[in-house]
């Protein structure tokens, strides 16, 4: 059946296809590294039963198949196409012709103190990512002795990126934050208090067409003391704009929020509820700004806050991530927006 396969490369919604000419069904598709580089030659059985296809979708038309994986194609590696009777085919994903220059553009929290329980982190990169990689090339060093913190991190299957896969979530283990959890009896909080690390994406990490990053991206953070309080907005400061301007509103919080939220959690309406068209962003981890399309009205506002909004080490305006339950400042808030009003100037 070999023989009357070919295997080349199309392009379908941005990404690259692996297109089995001659096929008439579904054929697994490995990293050549793990099956045969030769092509032609016969593979084990046994080998191959025990290995994973690589993940993805097929389409099938008159002329064949074509493949196209939940993990993007790596420029310069080697696929095989492997048939019943264990002969493969194998064909390798040119490199492009000049290298990439995908950088990691920011990693927050922002700010250069985190506290002890931080939950949560993102890394930002200026191109699309291939994905698999987090597990061994986004680690926590310790700053004091140079060495990674083994089990900081949450193994993410799958890893948490946005639709663009340019910004990725980075999770310390939860059960290690978590108090009455067996691991944090075991092996205590992922960071120590009055310490020091700096959170390291190695340049071996690739993105969609394969190619490393320009240069290793660090972030270092001095650890403080645990923040396990639910969010306030009330606690918030609000400098409203000047009515008949189209000034920023501006918001600082009291702690550094969960950014990815606030993109969607923040609203800002009139008095009687009409949304106010604009655009708010995130100024950095303890700020958001909101610039309306139209000059600000000299009438009473209100910024509305999903109770979902979460600070970086996960709590919420309805809860607090790591609860006493003997604590009266622990029971659960409010489970419906939160209005905080304003009026421009």
């Amino acid at each position: 059946m070999p023989g009357a396969l070919r295997l080349a490369w199309s392009r379908a919604d941005g990404r690259d296809v692996l297109r089995i000419e001659g096929a008439t069904r579904e054929l697994p598709v490995f990293a050549g590294d793990l099956v045969d580089d030769r092509g032609g030659t016969r593979v084990p059985p046994i080998l191959t039963n025990r290995l994973e296809p690589m993940p993805g979708t097929y389409t099938t038309d008159a002329s064949g198949v074509s493949f196209a994986p939940r993990f993007p194609f790596l420029r310069g590696r080697t696929y095989a196409v492997v048939v019943d009777d264990g002969e493969s085919l194998t064909i390798t994903l040119p490199r492009p012709r000049a290298e990439t220059l995908t950088r990691v553009d920011t990693i927050h929290p922002d700010g250069p103190l985190v506290p002890r329980n931080l939950l949560r982190c993102y890394v930002t990169f200026s191109a699309p990512m291939s994905e698999g990689q987090a597990a061994t090339r986004v680690r926590v060093v310790d700053v004091a002795t140079g060495d990674d913190l083994e089990g900081a991190l949450l193994p993410m299957e799958p890893e948490l990126w946005d639709p663009q896969r340019r910004r990725l979530t980075v999770l310390f283990d939860p059960a290690r934050i978590k108090r009455g959890l067996a691991p944090h009896r075991e092996a205590g909080y992922p960071l120590t208090e009055g310490g020091a690390v700096e959170l390291v994406v190695d340049a071996g990490m690739r993105d969609a067409a394969g190619q490393p990053l320009a240069a290793e991206a660090r972030r270092r953070y001095d650890v403080g003391a645990d923040v396990r309080a639910r969010v306030d907005p009330h606690a918030w400061a609000i400098a409203p704009a000047s009515a008949g301007t189209r000034a920023p509103l501006t918001v600082t919080f009291d702690r550094a929020i969960d950014q990815a939220l606030a993109a969607h959690c923040l609203a800002v309406v009139r008095a009687d509820g009409t949304p106010v068209r604009g655009s708010g962003a995130a100024r950095a981890d303890d700020r958001w700004s909101f610039l309306p399309d139209a000059p600000w009205a000299g009438v009473d506002h209100a910024l509305v806050v999903d109770p979902i909004l979460e600070d970086v080490c996960g709590n919420s305006v309805a809860r607090v991530f790591d609860r006493e339950l003997a604590d009266p400042t622990h029971a659960p808030g409010p489970t419906t927006p939160v209005a905080i009003r304003f009026s421009p100037r």
